[in-house]
């Protein structure tokens, strides 16, 4: 987007409840969703407005009004469909499952101390494994442990200064090597 002129954050101020119309009267709000709440189609809708100002020709004919509905409403739909492809409807661990009144989400998690480690556990046995293992399998744990603390492929990559699918890589070697020397 472009700097506005004074002119065009003028049209941008004095149309703004134009926005909030808009979103209330054609969209449907759902708050359940990340990207369809109120605030964020509001600001969509007032993103979609200063577009408007930045394009609008007053030699074309149409009033400022009719072409601002036109680009506010076109850029919702567009969001809309670029969230809707991109998220599911959020999910509170106390609702009740679908189609059990009785079960929630919460009831379904697995208990830590039956059926799992923790996480003190799993890092203890990672590292473990990366001072047993050497060269690509050691590299793996290595990536394999920043990936259990948060980190996602690219960033692994960058903090070797390596390409992602390195990463993938070294991984596959480590789970491969794991698999091998600790199958029961």
């Amino acid at each position: 987007m472009g700097i506005m002129t004074r002119k065009e954050q003028r049209l941008v101020e004095e149309h703004l409840e134009m926005v909030s119309r808009i979103v209330r009267g054609t969209m449907s709000i759902n708050e359940d969703v990340q990207g369809l709440g109120y605030e964020d189609l509001y600001q969509t809708g007032c993103e979609a407005l200063c577009k408007a100002a930045l394009n609008y020709r007053e030699e074309r004919g149409a009033s400022f009004t009719t072409f601002a509905d036109v680009v506010i409403k076109n850029s919702l739909i567009s969001h809309c469909r670029k969230v809707s492809r991109i998220q599911t409807p959020v999910r509170y661990l106390d609702m009740p499952l679908i189609g059990q009144d009785d079960l929630t989400y919460a009831d379904c998690l697995p208990d830590e101390e039956e059926h799992g480690i923790s996480d003190l556990e799993t890092d203890v046995m990672l590292a473990q494994m990366e001072e047993q293992f050497a060269g690509i399998a050691k590299k793996g744990v290595q990536a394999l442990r920043l990936k259990y603390q948060g980190h996602d492929g690219n960033e692994i990559a960058s903090h070797f200064g390596v390409k992602p699918n390195h990463v993938s890589a070294w991984v596959s070697r480590a789970l491969q090597k794991m698999r091998t020397e600790y199958a029961a």
